[in-house]
């Protein structure tokens, strides 16, 4: 054959094999185990918003939870990843001076609002599983109390979270998450200790709904969301 000809349909079929490759490549990152590069919309009912708790009480409202994957060496990846927390807290009743020698209650429901930014890293342990470690910064940005007279007046702390968990792709539509997560507030000068169970079912490659379940000792909560696996719109799940 020519040699010139031999050299045009290598050239032409240089694509070819080359995308196919990249599907093959993108195919093998989204099956290959749990993914970090998503965003994800929820409701959240839970004791505990970080360590801000009074019993009886309990947050619930809008949780978003994000994730951007930075960069995968050999087993380790490293993830960029924040939560946010809009809701109201409900379930206290406390009883204030009404100003004239006696008292009121107030059960009024109560502002409650958080968001968390920080830092993970994973190894893949197994095939299709991974350990995770997550530090985080914590902002209770409003938080509303009644003062002496039951007026509701807004509060706010800072803190961190440290949290270490186990992710595993247990088939091709199942995930399954579990872990523990302390929390610490600096104002306040309170603590608090989780842990959690988390189930995700894959819809498509990108669209996964999920459950999670958080208790310790007497605190619970429960928290239901999608995710938008929106890496995979990219053929990768890192950055760089």
């Amino acid at each position: 054959m020519n040699a010139r000809l031999v050299r045009l349909l290598s050239v032409a079929a240089l694509p070819l094999v080359t995308g196919g490759w990249l599907a093959a490549a993108a195919a093998e990152d989204s099956s290959g185990g749990p993914r970090y590069t998503y965003f994800d919309v929820g409701y959240q009912w839970i004791d505990v918003n970080y360590a801000v708790k009074q019993d009886g009480g309990q947050h619930d409202g809008l949780k978003l939870n994000g994730s951007l994957n930075l960069v995968k060496l050999g087993p380790v990846g490293l993830q960029l990843f924040g939560e946010f927390f809009d809701g109201s807290f409900s379930g206290v009743t406390t009883v204030c001076d009404n100003g004239q020698g006696g008292t009121e209650q107030s059960s009024s429901d109560r502002d409650s609002q958080s968001i968390a930014g920080g830092l993970g890293v994973n190894y893949r342990v197994l095939e299709k599983t991974d350990l995770v470690l997550r530090a985080a910064y914590v902002d209770i940005n409003k938080f509303q109390v009644p003062n002496d007279k039951c007026q509701l007046v807004s509060i706010d702390d800072h803190g961190y979270f440290a949290e270490a968990s186990v992710r595993s792709e247990l088939s091709e539509n199942v995930e399954i998450e579990a872990g523990f997560r302390y929390a610490d507030l600096s104002d306040s000068d309170i603590s608090n200790n989780d842990v959690f169970l988390g189930l995700g079912y894959h819809v498509t490659d990108y669209l996964t709904l999920r459950a999670m379940g958080v208790v310790f000792d007497t605190d619970t909560g429960f928290e239901l969301d999608a995710r938008l696996y929106f890496g995979s719109f990219l053929g990768r799940d890192t950055i760089f």
